[in-house]
């Protein structure tokens, strides 16, 4: 009626709603007039809140991110070098034992002792083998430690990388539903203003121009304050979503870490029991 009694009051009327919008942060791009049914402030609010549910992600664990393509070419990386290592010990421990046992042979046929138990060339000759044999074994042992270890370090940079892209990628995702629902909120505002100029321009009652311009002003009010109370709530709920999504991350790359560093110092033990045992390894 506005709009045909009076078309300059209408579109000011008009104007003023929009900027009120703006001021808002609602585009009046957001409103979807030709869709608009009236409601309540209360009644709209509540089916909102009702759709905002809180998001869900999988955790992110050592297991889960061993299955990538990028762990699984380093595991047999990994294994094809720690194969060529135990190939290469093989090879020196056959060539030391060929090298023994021919020094052994020579001096039984150089020497030929009555008694080879008691024969004290011998013995140190036997002697001086075990002595070589055992520093063999233990620079095997410490070589194949250090690789262990190297791997064990890359693996575990390797997995803090994949830890981090997982996360990153559920941090998006967060973020992208807080847009969802920040953009879902303002467009339900943004209804809600023109459906209650709707009903100020619709209501019977008010006789005039200025009780329909009175009455306006103090529903957008009213709705403005229960505005800004809807965004801070979504705000301080998103804040705690984001705040227990970081305590989990920081969780999970604590575990991770504790891990690397338990798996690492695994093998620094073996060699240090090995090392206070010093025990000597003889061919059998």
């Amino acid at each position: 009626m506005d709009a045909l009694s009076d078309p300059r009051a209408f579109l000011s009327a008009q104007e003023k709603r929009v900027a009120q919008m703006k001021a808002m942060g609602i585009e009046e791009a957001d409103v979807q007039t030709n869709d608009l049914k009236l409601g309540s402030v209360k009644t709209a609010n509540k089916a909102g809140d009702d759709k905002k549910e809180e998001c869900k992600f999988d955790a992110i664990t050592r297991e889960n991110l061993k299955n990538h393509k990028v762990f699984q070419k380093l595991m047999r990386k990994q294994l094809k070098e720690h194969n060529s290592l135990q190939k290469k010990h093989q090879k020196e421990k056959n060539a030391v034992q060929k090298y023994q046992c021919g020094a052994i042979e020579k001096f039984l046929r150089t020497n030929k002792p009555t008694d080879v138990m008691k024969d004290p060339k011998l013995k140190e000759l036997v002697q001086s083998q075990g002595q070589q044999w055992s520093e063999l074994v233990e620079k095997h042992n410490r070589e194949e430690w250090e690789v262990l270890r190297t791997h064990a370090t890359q693996q575990g940079e390797i997995l803090e990388k994949l830890m981090n892209m997982e996360q990153m990628k559920q941090t998006r995702q967060l973020e992208q539903k807080f847009d969802s629902d920040n953009k879902e909120m303002k467009a339900r505002q943004a209804k809600i203003s023109v459906e209650t100029a709707k009903e100020v321009a619709n209501d019977r009652t008010l006789r005039n121009k200025a009780e329909r311009e009175r009455r306006l002003r103090e529903k957008n009010s009213n709705n403005t304050k229960k505005f800004i109370e809807e965004r801070k709530a979504a705000a301080m709920k998103q804040g705690r979503q984001r705040d227990k999504l970081t305590k989990v991350h920081d969780k999970q790359h604590t575990e991770l870490t504790k891990n690397t560093e338990g798996e690492v110092g695994g093998y620094t033990n073996a060699e240090f029991e090995f090392k206070l045992a010093n025990k000597k390894h003889y061919v059998v």
